[in-house]
């Protein structure tokens, strides 16, 4: 068990960066939302079922599934909103937002 938990780990984990270096290398807000959320929603589930995994199966673990479930329907939640807000506010996606205009 521990191995199939350090496997989950190392795929959590790298999710996640691959998800924070799409932050900082994509230019425009929406393609940003996309690499955040996918990918760090699908990195934290992995991180948290790595630590089922871990524990051996416990009562703690139930607590761990619903945090899981809670963070699988929370994360598109939570990126629709905000790419919602950012149509709403008219950002423009083909405009770099790294580059500014004066």
């Amino acid at each position: 068990m521990t191995i199939v938990a350090h496997i989950l780990f190392a795929i959590g984990l790298t999710a996640m960066i691959i998800g924070s270096l799409g932050i900082a290398r994509l230019p425009d807000v929406y393609s940003r939302l996309q690499a955040s959320g996918a990918s760090d929603t699908a990195g934290i589930i992995t991180l948290l079922l790595g630590l089922v995994f871990y524990n051996g199966f416990t009562f703690s673990d139930v607590f761990l599934g619903l945090l899981i479930l809670l963070i699988f329907i929370t994360g598109p939640i939570i990126t629709h909103t905000i790419t919602k807000a950012a149509f709403l506010s008219r950002v423009d996606p083909t405009q770099n937002q790294t580059e500014r205009k004066e």
